[in-house]
């Protein structure tokens, strides 16, 4: 999975995607969604995703469609365990782009604090274990 998703903290995933996304990357980021989604099944355990893209440049020619057609084949599975995902932005404008609730009906959240984006997280996976 590589350097770009991190399951160290499970059920807390954390992902990084700064600089430019490559084609190759977007399948890691694909390929690394694929393993959180295998083991919330075989764990029966919900998770929360903080992705840090607070450095983000233009990506490579067809990269972002690569990541898009895997969240749109996949989005009723991804909502279905992850709990919420906050993505760390490198503007307040960018932030307000992100759209609450996300693709099939995923809880999201756009800051540019990757502390609160932490916190925030945490606490959607607090609301999950005590309910």
């Amino acid at each position: 999975m590589g350097k770009l998703v991190d399951l160290g903290q499970w059920p807390l995933v954390t992902a990084s995607q700064n600089g430019r996304l490559t084609v190759e990357e977007a399948h890691e980021l694909n390929a690394g969604m694929v393993e959180v989604l295998a083991r919330a099944r075989a764990a029966n355990q919900r998770f929360a995703v903080v992705v840090d893209q607070s450095r983000r440049e233009a990506p490579e020619k067809g990269a972002l469609e690569i990541v898009h057609a895997f969240w749109a084949e996949r989005e009723a599975e991804i909502a279905a365990w992850c709990v919420g995902y906050a993505s760390v932005v490198g503007t307040p404008a960018l932030a307000d782009l992100v759209e609450n609730p996300g693709p099939g009906g995923l809880t999201v959240l756009g800051t540019v604090d990757p502390d609160a984006a932490l916190l925030w997280a945490k606490d959607r996976l607090a609301i999950i274990e005590a309910g």
